[in-house]
């Protein structure tokens, strides 16, 4: 019942019970009352407007009573919220009856009370989730630091190598250390991109979008063939088992980057062989990709995370060769082509990761 018709209710209940205080008070003043004194007869009648200001009064003040306590109580609540303390509400229960239910005047105002409830429950979540996530850049930042550190210090260390004049390198020796500091130097770029188009997706900036018609099964085939000649993939079985082509409009660049953060995720984040299946079948209106893995799977706080772009998963110190926003900018990647993203995962059972396009073709 709304707010507005429940006060109609009460106030029409509140001219009621006035009205029936004077008729009952009147004729017990007028028939009994006064003539018990001697005062009856004529000039008297100013007793009835005595009377009926007495009754007003104190309905005017049961009225103020009724219905300005409970605004009271609410500005209290409200006062309660704007100070940030979100601790349980002072004098919550004795709104309530023996029964646990609102009394009568409280409930005129039952879903303002019951909002404020569930409003400081939210705020009191949203303030413990903000301490966390202070903690998580803080720990991310770190992790960051880490990351960028290690390619940095292989780059100083062999630069220092080459230009150290008391060795004479020979050129095979001069190529792999420049090698090593093109590689280095590629993973910092990728690290360097990654922080770009988190901030970019952070700061709601609109990353544009090119698509092109093409085979989708034929493109995830190319980036598997890339991703399976990195020598970190080379103990890891990855499978393609959809072959009839899909047409599907998508970004290439931007899905490439995507399929291969997620690919690259579960090659790294695995020491022992895994065998990673990706399946893509058609479907009404739109296109899923499945990619699953038998690793180690997450745990159910990784997975409540995993699209938190301040979340890493794993230690700083342990190598994981990524900024821990690899699946945040997938997430951000997918949702830019208007699809989504799912994660499912068991510890030591592995993974599951469902993304789905638009197909309008």
């Amino acid at each position: 019942m709304k707010i507005q018709t429940r006060f109609i209710q009460h106030f029409l209940l509140g001219i009621l019970i006035w009205l029936l205080m004077l008729a009952a008070t009147l004729p017990i003043t007028m028939d009994g009352i006064l003539p018990h004194f001697g005062l009856v007869g004529a000039g008297y009648e100013w007793v009835v407007l005595v009377v009926l200001g007495i009754i007003s009064v104190i309905s005017i003040g049961w009225f103020g009573w009724y219905f300005g306590s409970p605004l009271v109580f609410i500005m209290k609540l409200i006062h309660q919220l704007a100070r940030e303390n979100y601790s349980d509400f002072h004098d919550f229960e004795r709104i309530y009856t023996r029964k646990n239910k609102l009394k009568m005047r409280y409930r005129l105002y039952e879903e303002v009370i019951h909002q404020l409830a569930d409003m400081r429950t939210q705020l009191e979540r949203a303030k413990v989730e903000r301490v966390q996530l202070e903690e998580a850049k803080r720990d991310w930042i770190a992790g960051i630091s880490h990351d960028l550190k290690t390619p940095l210090t292989y780059i100083k260390g062999y630069s220092t190598l080459l230009l150290n004049p008391d060795y004479n390198w020979s050129k095979e020796e001069q190529c792999n250390f420049i090698e090593e500091i093109d590689k280095k130097g590629a993973h910092m770029e990728h690290l360097i991109e990654d922080l770009n188009l988190a901030m970019r997706f952070d700061s709601s900036q609109t990353v544009p979008i090119h698509k092109t018609t093409q085979d989708i099964v034929g493109f995830t085939r190319d980036v598997l063939t890339e991703v399976s000649n990195d020598l970190r993939a080379q103990q890891h079985q990855l499978e393609l088992r959809t072959d009839a082509p899909i047409q599907v409009a998508f970004d290439p660049k931007l899905l490439q980057r995507a399929l291969q953060n997620l690919y690259m995720n579960a090659v790294v984040h695995n020491e022992s062989p895994v065998h990673i299946v990706t399946t893509i079948e058609q479907r009404p209106q739109q296109v899923a990709l499945m990619i699953q893995d038998d690793g180690i799977g997450m745990s159910e706080e990784t997975v409540r995370n995993v699209f938190n772009r301040y979340y890493r998963g794993t230690a700083t110190d342990q190598s994981t060769e990524g900024t821990g926003l690899g699946v945040a900018i997938v997430k951000s990647l997918v949702e830019a082509h208007e699809g989504t993203i799912e994660v499912e995962s068991t510890l030591q059972k592995g993974t599951s990761i469902t993304i789905t396009l638009p197909n309008d073709l």
